[in-house]
């Protein structure tokens, strides 16, 4: 269930000071949802998005060398309206909403949805996605690495996220 995955990375960020994952506003939701985030993505935030003063929380594996972060609604937002990859991604079904510390994306993957209707999380990295890319040309560099959201959240709270990005 999602609110074990939730509980338990709850728990991990208090140990790690990490920071806190509270209620999003309306007003972000909504901001969110007409963006187009998908409604799995909402649902997390709606009772458990990562603080807005922080603008994300994070687990490490070790510093500085590695870890992982989810981003808050607005950060989302901009990684996937101002940031390389999320500028490329997005319009390709693929919607960013956390990163791993070289800046590479962690992002919901709308186009290859899961026989029960689950979205798979998928790693690209940050520094091949070009300018006008195609769904092609992503599709090399695409790297599943959890079955749904709650997969994720599973294996970030537990520090067994994949972390290296393709490139080939």
């Amino acid at each position: 269930m999602l609110s074990d995955a939730i509980e338990a990375l709850k728990q991990e960020l208090e140990k790690a000071d990490g920071g806190r994952l509270l209620p999003a506003t309306d007003e972000d939701l909504e901001e969110a949802r007409q963006f187009g985030f998908p409604n799995g993505l909402l649902e997390l935030y709606r009772e458990n998005a990562p603080d807005v003063a922080d603008g994300r929380v994070e687990l490490w594996k070790s510093r500085p060398a590695s870890g992982q972060r989810i981003w808050s609604v607005q950060n989302a937002i901009r990684e996937n309206r101002d940031y390389v990859p999320g500028t490329e991604l997005f319009p390709l079904g693929y919607v960013v909403f956390a990163s791993n510390m070289f800046g590479d994306a962690y992002c919901i993957d709308t186009v290859h949805v899961g026989q029960s209707g689950e979205l798979p999380v998928v790693l690209f990295p940050h520094d091949v996605i070009e300018e006008g890319a195609s769904q092609e040309d992503v599709e090399r560099y695409r790297l599943p690495v959890a079955a749904n959201l709650e997969d994720f959240l599973r294996q970030f709270a537990r520090r067994t996220l994949i972390e290296q990005a393709k490139y080939d």
